[in-house]
């Protein structure tokens, strides 16, 4: 490893002592300074794959995409058996990469990353990645931070999602999002892969994801519609009938708003959670009028006992 002495103001700093002062900074949360450090330690350990690892955390932290891949790009270069020994054999600067990659739409190279940290059958080439990683809950708006210094999203209120993914870090919205989430049905967000709290699907427990950017805003807009009338079955006929013309369905009306600390853990362990109640079905639908509103008649045309409102909310 090629290491570097600084000169300056009548001392010589080497990587120890910038690092101390870097994991001083952070724990002050002094942003600029820890930015400054991070450019001073690249100067001086050109060649350690753990000083371009950690400054690309800070980019990933920050939202610095560009820089993000560049020094974790930087590190894959520089992973050896040597730091493989510290992490069980897997390169967490390739998962980083692909992160940023992803981020960059910059398919070739997330291709690249996942396929040097393990994860295989993705091909080559610059299309975007969409394969079926299964269905997973993401945390749009995450109310606490993964790292220091990290720039969270702020469209809206907190809210997890059930989102197919379709890479490792990147999934289409398949809920219908509350709009004071700022999000829609079919948006595609970025998000990280370090599990944040559990939810169930089939019986099982499922990691929750931070989202980390909106990549694409679909522009669908958002409906709520009161229902009455109906059965339980009627209902799943009605969202079965949305799913097939590619629009969105949810029962909002059994929706349970938690608190940050059972969002982040298993819902259900200790804290209880009521939904309001109604004597009307609440569901949020997302689709353009002219293709929901035919769907919404037709279904009602054979239920003469139902009766629904349908509002524009966004």
């Amino acid at each position: 490893m090629t290491v570097r002495k600084w000169q300056g103001h009548g001392e010589q700093r080497g990587p120890r002592d910038v690092w101390s002062d870097w994991t001083a900074a952070d724990d002050a949360g002094e942003t600029d300074r820890a930015r400054a450090l991070a450019g001073e330690m690249l100067r001086l350990a050109p060649d350690s794959f753990y000083a371009w690892f950690h400054a690309g955390l800070l980019s990933k932290a920050l939202g610095k995409w560009a820089e993000s891949l560049e020094r974790n790009a930087r590190a894959v270069e520089l992973f050896t058996p040597v730091e493989a020994a510290d992490f069980d054999g897997v390169n967490p600067a390739a998962w980083n990469l692909g992160i940023a990659s992803t981020a960059l739409g910059d398919w070739a190279t997330a291709r690249r990353a996942w396929a040097a940290y393990g994860i295989g059958g993705l091909g080559t080439g610059y299309d975007p990645i969409d394969s079926n990683f299964g269905l997973a809950p993401v945390r749009l708006n995450p109310d606490q931070p993964s790292l220091p210094h990290q720039v969270l999203p702020s469209a809206g209120a907190t809210e997890v999602v059930w989102c197919w993914r379709r890479s490792p870090a990147h999934a289409v919205i398949a809920s219908v999002p509350l709009p004071e989430s700022g999000h829609r049905f079919r948006d595609v967000v970025l998000h990280d892969g370090e599990p944040k709290g559990f939810r169930q699907l089939d019986g099982q427990d499922v990691a929750v994801f931070d989202q980390l950017l909106r990549l694409e805003d679909s522009g669908l807009p958002t409906w709520q519609a009161q229902v009455t009338g109906a059965t339980p079955d009627d209902l799943q006929e009605l969202s079965d009938l949305l799913e097939r013309h590619g629009m969105g369905a949810d029962d909002w009306s059994g929706m349970r708003l938690l608190c940050s600390e059972c969002s982040h853990g298993t819902p259900d362990d200790g804290h209880h959670h009521v939904p309001a109640s109604s004597d009307a079905t609440q569901l949020g639908l997302a689709g353009a009028e002219s293709q929901l509103r035919p769907v919404l008649d037709t279904w009602l045309e054979a239920r003469p006992a139902a009766d629904l409102e349908l509002t524009l909310l966004w």
